[in-house]
C-alpha cells in the first residue's frame, strides 16, 4: 500500500490517510510517498512510487490537483492495480478544473488500472483493516456495503454509525467518477461475499441504462436500498405533451429502482433504518404484521403507522388466543396488538412470544417496550431474543423512553434485533422489507428481444422524412396500427366541403377535432365536437371551429380538421413515452382526457415492458378499481390495455428518435381498448441520448 503525498502532519490529507492506515491495523507493507522526508510518520519512505521496491497493489492519491495526472502515470508504469485518488480541484470547481477532469478521463481510456475519485473520502474494508480517508475513526465490520455520492455524507454516517452498532463490509466514496461508477460499485457489490445488504446513497448517475441493468444484477441476490437526492432540472423542463409533464428524470430513476427489484426511501434515517433490519433479519413472507406490547397507547401507534403503510394487524385465530389467555393476566389483550399490560416482565414476554412461535400468525413481528417503574429493559430484551431465535419471520424492536431503556436496546442490538426509538420507525423498516421481498418476487425474467413489425420500417422511414417534427393522430396511425394498437381511425378535411364528403362516406355519429401542430389543449379554443349526427352538423361545427381556433390561437397554424366515429363509452387512459437523458424511454399510464394533469394519478416503468408488467402498472394507479366497474359497471378488457400499454413501449425503443409519444384518450371498455388520440414528436437523437436509448 503506498500513500502519495504522505504528510508527517496526521491532520494534513495526506497523513490522516496514512494515520488511518496504520491506527486500522492493516497487516500489509504500508510505504509513504514523499519526496522530502526520508521517514514519515514512523514509516521508511519513498521520494517516488517508481522508487517503492517490490509490487504495490494500491495507491492513494492526496497531492495537489495538477500534480494527481503525473501521479497517476507512475503508478501506471509501476503497475500498481488500483488507485483512490483523494485529491480536489476537479469539475468541482469549475474552469481549470473541468478541463483538468477531461484530461485525468481521457488518459483513463484503455487503461488497466482503475481510479476511484478524484475528489473523493476514499476507501474502508473493515475486516480487512483497511481504511483509506482522511475521515476520523473507523467502522465496526459488518454486513452492509455503502456506496455514497457525497463525502461529507460519508463522514457523518461513520460517526453516527459507531454508537449504534451498524457493521460494514465496506464503505466507498466515490467522488467525481472520472473511472469507477456507482454501476462498477454495485456489480462489485453483488459479487462480493462479506456484504449482505447494499446501500447506495446517489446524486445522479453516470449512464442510467448501465445503472438500472446493474442494479437488476445486485438486486437479484441481495437486497439493495437506494437514497437518491435531488431531482434533475430534466424533470422540471417545459415540455408540449402530458406525459412529459408528468414524468421527469426523477420518476425514471424510481421506475429504475422498482424495475430492478430494489427500493427508495426519502430520508437517511429511512435508509439505515431498513439497512439495520436487513442485515439481520430474514425477508417476510408477506404483509401480516403481530405488534406486541406493554402499554395499549404504544399498540394503537403501530398499528395505526403499519395500516398506514401497507402492513396487516389482523386478530389472532381464536385457538392463539387461548393459549395466550393461559399465560397472560386477565387484564392483557390477547387479539393483536397483544397487550401484555404495564406491569410485564420478562417472563410474561417470554411465555406470550413462545405461545406465538408455533403458530401462523404474521409475516413480521414488531415487539414494544415503553419502561414503567419496575421494568428491567435488558432482561426484557433478552427474553425476547430467546424466545424469538429460531423464528423464520422478521422481528423488530421499539423500547421507547431514555437511559432507563438504554440497556434493553443495547442487548436486542447485540442479539441482532434491530432495535429503535419509536413504534413508527420499527413498522416502517419492516414495510420496507416487505415491500423489497415483493420487489424480488416480481424481478422480470430476461425476454428474447422482439423484432419490429416488418410493416413498420418504412412507416418510420417515411414519417423521418417529413419537414414537421410534431406528429398528429393522422402522421402516427399507421405506425400505432402496425404495433397492434386499435385506433379510432381519423380522416383529414381541409373545407367544409371535404369534411361534408367524409362524413358522409364514414357514416355517423362522429367527432370533430382541430387540427393544428401549435395547439396542444384542442378542447381549449372549442377544438372538439362530439355526437355529429349529420352532414349540415358537420358542416356549421367545422366553420365555427376554425373561426374560434384562429381568433383565439391567431399565430397558430390551423391544418383543417380530423374527423372520427364516435368512440365507445369508457373509461379515458393515457398511456405516453418521454425518453429521459438518462435512462432512455419510459413508458407512462395513467387516467386521462382533460383531467390528466389534475388528476397526476400514474405508472412509470422503463421501456420495454411485457404485457404482464403492464397489468402491474395498471393496478398501481390510485383509482384502479375504476377499472373494475363501480355501482354495476362491467369491467374494462385490462388485458387489451396491458397489450396496448406494452406495443407503445415497444415502438418507443425500436423508433429511437421519436422522443415522446402519448395517446390520450385511449378508451378501454369491456371488450377492448381504442385509441381515439395521439401526438408525437420526432428529434434526431444526439450520440449521448443514443447511448441512452441503447
Amino acid at each position: 500500500m503506498a500513500v502519495i503525498g504522505a504528510s508527517r502532519d496526521p491532520a494534513k490529507v495526506g497523513g490522516s490517510v496514512l494515520a488511518n492506515l496504520r491506527s486500522a491495523g492493516f497487516a500489509g507493507r504500508i510505504v509513504p510517498v514523499n519526496e522530502r522526508s526520508d521517514i514519515v510518520q514512523g514509516l521508511a519512505a519513498a521520494p517516488s512510487i517508481l522508487a517503492v521496491t517490490g509490487t504495490v497493489d494500491l495507491a492513494v492519491v492526496a497531492v495537489p490537483a495538477p500534480a494527481v495526472l503525473p501521479a497517476l502515470k507512475d503508478c501506471a508504469a509501476k503497475g500498481v492495480g488500483g488507485a483512490v485518488v483523494i485529491s480536489a480541484g476537479f469539475r468541482e470547481i469549475g474552469g481549470e478544473g473541468r478541463v483538468r477532469e477531461a484530461e485525468l478521463r481521457t488518459w483513463l481510456t484503455g487503461q488497466s488500472m482503475r481510479v476511484l475519485g478524484p475528489n473523493c473520502l476514499g476507501w474502508i474494508r473493515p475486516r480487512a483493516q483497511l481504511n483509506v480517508t482522511f475521515a476520523p475513526g473507523m467502522p465496526v465490520a459488518g454486513g452492509i456495503g455503502f456506496i455514497s455520492h457525497s463525502g461529507a455524507l460519508a463522514v457523518a454516517i461513520l460517526d453516527w454509525s459507531r454508537d449504534r452498532r451498524m457493521g460494514f463490509s465496506f464503505f466507498a466514496s466515490l467522488g467525481n467518477q472520472a473511472d469507477v461508477t456507482e454501476t462498477d460499485m454495485l456489480d462489485a457489490a453483488a459479487s462480493d461475499s462479506e456484504t449482505r445488504v447494499i446501500l447506495a446513497y446517489v446524486e445522479g448517475v453516470a449512464d442510467g441504462r448501465r445503472f438500472f441493468q446493474a442494479l437488476g444484477r445486485a438486486a437479484a441476490v441481495k437486497p439493495v436500498v437506494v437514497l437518491k437526492a435531488g431531482r434533475s432540472p430534466e424533470g422540471a423542463r417545459a415540455v408540449s405533451s402530458h406525459t412529459g409533464a408528468l414524468a421527469g428524470s426523477d420518476e425514471a430513476f424510481a421506475a429504475a429502482v422498482k424495475q430492478a427489484g430494489a427500493v427508495r426511501t426519502r430520508t437517511i434515517e429511512e435508509l439505515f433504518d431498513l439497512a439495520r433490519a436487513l442485515d439481520s433479519q430474514p425477508l417476510p413472507r408477506g404483509r401480516r404484521l403481530l405488534v406486541v406490547t406493554n402499554g395499549g397507547g404504544l399498540g394503537i401507534v403501530a398499528t395505526d403507522a403499519a395500516r398506514d403503510s401497507g402492513l396487516a394487524v389482523t386478530p389472532v385465530a381464536d385457538a392463539v388466543a387461548e393459549r395466550l389467555r393461559a399465560v397472560v393476566p386477565a387484564t392483557a389483550n390477547v387479539t393483536n396488538p397483544i397487550d401484555l399490560a404495564g406491569d410485564a416482565d420478562a417472563a410474561r414476554y417470554s411465555r406470550a412470544l413462545q405461545v406465538l412461535a408455533g403458530a401462523d400468525v404474521a409475516d413480521a413481528a414488531v415487539v414494544l417496550l415503553t419502561a414503567q417503574a419496575a421494568t428491567d429493559s435488558a432482561n426484557v430484551a433478552r427474553a425476547i431474543a430467546g424466545a424469538t431465535r429460531g423464528w423464520t419471520i422478521p422481528v423488530a424492536a421499539a423500547f421507547v423512553g431514555g437511559a432507563r431503556v438504554a440497556p434493553g436496546v443495547h442487548a436486542l442490538e447485540d442479539a441482532g434485533i434491530p432495535c429503535y426509538a419509536f413504534p413508527e420507525r420499527a413498522v416502517a423498516a419492516l414495510a420496507g422489507m416487505a415491500l423489497l421481498a415483493e420487489r424480488r418476487k416480481a424481478i422480470p425474467r430476461a425476454s428474447p428481444p422482439v423484432s419490429p413489425p416488418p410493416s413498420a420500417s418504412p412507416i418510420s422511414a417515411a414519417l423521418r422524412q417529413r419537414p414537421a417534427r410534431q406528429l398528429g393522430l393522422l402522421d402516427l396511425q399507421p405506425l400505432l396500427e402496425a404495433y397492434g394498437v386499435q385506433i379510432a381511425r381519423a380522416y383529414a378535411a381541409a373545407t367544409p366541403e371535404s369534411a361534408v364528403a367524409v362524413a358522409t362516406r364514414v357514416g355517423f355519429p362522429l367527432a370533430m377535432k382541430v387540427v393544428s401542430p401549435d395547439i396542444t389543449h384542442k378542447s381549449d379554443v372549442g377544438g372538439v365536437r362530439l355526437g355529429l349526427a349529420s352532414t349540415v352538423d358537420v358542416a356549421r361545427a367545422m366553420t365555427a371551429m376554425l373561426e374560434r381556433a384562429r381568433r383565439e390561437r391567431p399565430s397558430a397554424r390551423v391544418d383543417g380538421v380530423l374527423l372520427q366515429p364516435m368512440a365507445p363509452t369508457g373509461k379515458e387512459l393515457l398511456v405516453g413515452i418521454v425518453r429521459d437523458a438518462q435512462f432512455g424511454p419510459m413508458v407512462v399510464v395513467g387516467f386521462g382526457g382533460i383531467y390528466v394533469e389534475v388528476l397526476a394519478d400514474t405508472a412509470a416503468r422503463l421501456a420495454p415492458v411485457t404485457p404482464a408488467e403492464a397489468l402491474e402498472m395498471l393496478g398501481e394507479l390510485r383509482m384502479s378499481k375504476l377499472l373494475d366497474g363501480v355501482r354495476g359497471e362491467p369491467p374494462v378488457d385490462r388485458a387489451a390495455v396491458a397489450r396496448t400499454i406494452s406495443a407503445l413501449s415497444r415502438l418507443a425503443v425500436d423508433v429511437d428518435d421519436m422522443v415522446e409519444i402519448e395517446i390520450n384518450p385511449l378508451v378501454a371498455t369491456p371488450d377492448g381498448a381504442i385509441a381515439v388520440d395521439a401526438r408525437g414528436r420526432l428529434e434526431p437523437l444526439s450520440s449521448e441520448r443514443r447511448g441512452a436509448a441503447a
